[in-house]
């Protein structure tokens, strides 16, 4: 008997080792479940840690756009803003002249802005820039920008565009401007723009990119001397080298906008440079920046003249006159008829005449001196202490 019991205790003891690996297994089992649910649970509070810094990227994302809108864009207009032209200016000046394709500059400037300011107030005056600049934005394509460039003018920057395609959208820009009825509180006002256009080619005929605002500008400007609510494209040809940094130049005064003026009546001679074509008149309207006269010659635009005009001298009390020489550029010529008829205004003047004006371009300092001085002298006279607009 006992030598039976011994033979069965090994299948005991493989019994009991077995349940004892079977538990020790279970309860490995049980802890590899735990450790995995305790995984899928750090997975999942991961997945929504992750979801949470993307969201907030997101956000931050947006509010970057948002601050990089808000720094680049006018805060009346919704227009770019000086700022990022500066940038685009460079940008698409470098761009043209590395792969040579045409890039316009339209520079467009409200006519008697101050005077709608003044009649209105300057709430009406903000509501009408916000109305021009929604026009401008819906018509323009997405290849070019609109700028407000400062006060009431605006700039369009065209890539790919040449100075004929230039004309067309600036004359269609102008056309819409002049016909929309721009709202000032609970008036109707109809505005008109002035605008000057200047072109890279792709040669020599600019070389910085700042040169492409400053051409378009002196274009702007030869619109609002001959008459406003016109297109002017700046001609390169008739600017000689080193002219058009003198026609902003008047005996050490800078010229822009606001001209001293005095209505008078003082002769004038000229010559036009290159031809024997000479003329004579009576200025009428004189300032440091040019003079508009009365002649019996039907005159050329956009060419250079050399005038003598015939001040009196202030010197002493003797009536003679003191000539100085300056040279100029005809900006335009009108008859007389067709100029007193657009403005219901009489004239003494033969129906022969004409009206010319003309753009100073270059005086010698001496005569500048001169000059000055003659204004002066007729602002003491006349009891005038600013500038006329």
């Amino acid at each position: 008997m006992p030598d039976k019991l011994k033979r069965k205790d090994p299948d005991n003891y493989t019994i009991r080792a077995s349940k004892d690996i079977r538990r020790l297994l279970k309860n490995k089992e049980d802890e590899l479940g735990l450790n995995i649910q305790t995984s899928e649970e750090k997975n999942r509070e991961l997945n929504a840690l992750n979801e949470k810094i993307n969201k907030l990227v997101m956000t931050l994302d947006r509010k970057n756009v948002l601050l990089r809108e808000l720094s680049i864009k006018d805060g009346l207009t919704g227009l770019y803003n000086y700022r990022f032209f500066r940038e685009l200016l460079n940008e698409q000046y470098n761009l043209a002249k590395r792969f040579r394709f045409p890039l316009s500059c339209i520079m467009i400037d409200i006519d008697f802005f101050k005077a709608v300011n003044d009649t209105y107030g300057h709430h009406a005056g903000d509501a009408i820039l916000s109305q021009l600049a929604d026009i401008l934005r819906h018509n323009v394509r997405d290849a070019d920008k609109a700028i407000r460039y400062g006060g009431e003018e605006f700039i369009i920057m065209l890539p790919y565009t040449d100075s004929g395609d230039a004309y067309l959208k600036a004359e269609k820009l102008r056309r819409v401007i002049s016909s929309f009825p721009f709202s000032a509180g609970r008036k109707k006002v109809n505005i008109t723009v002035s605008i000057g256009i200047a072109t890279y080619t792709g040669t020599k005929n600019i070389k910085r990119a700042e040169q492409l605002v400053i051409y378009a500008d002196k274009a702007l400007y030869q619109a609002k001397q001959r008459g406003r609510n016109q297109t002017v494209i700046h001609n390169f040809r008739s600017a000689e080298k080193g002219s058009v940094d003198k026609a902003d130049m008047f005996g050490g005064i800078i010229e822009r906008r606001k001209n001293p003026r005095v209505q008078t009546l003082i002769k004038i001679k000229g010559t036009v440079l290159n031809s024997k074509e000479s003329f004579s008149g009576n200025a009428y309207d004189l300032s440091y920046s040019g003079l508009c006269f009365v002649g019996s010659n039907a005159l050329e635009c956009n060419r250079r003249v050399n005038i003598s005009i015939y001040l009196p001298d202030i010197s002493t009390k003797v009536k003679k006159a003191h000539p100085i020489n300056v040279e100029g550029l005809l900006v335009w010529c009108k008859h007389i008829h067709e100029y007193s008829a657009k403005h219901n205004s009489s004239s003494q003047e033969s129906d022969t005449d004409y009206l010319v004006g003309i753009q100073f371009i270059n005086i010698s300092k001496k005569d500048g001196v001169y000059f000055q001085k003659y204004f002066v002298s007729m602002f003491k006279r006349e009891g005038q202490t600013g500038l006329i607009g």
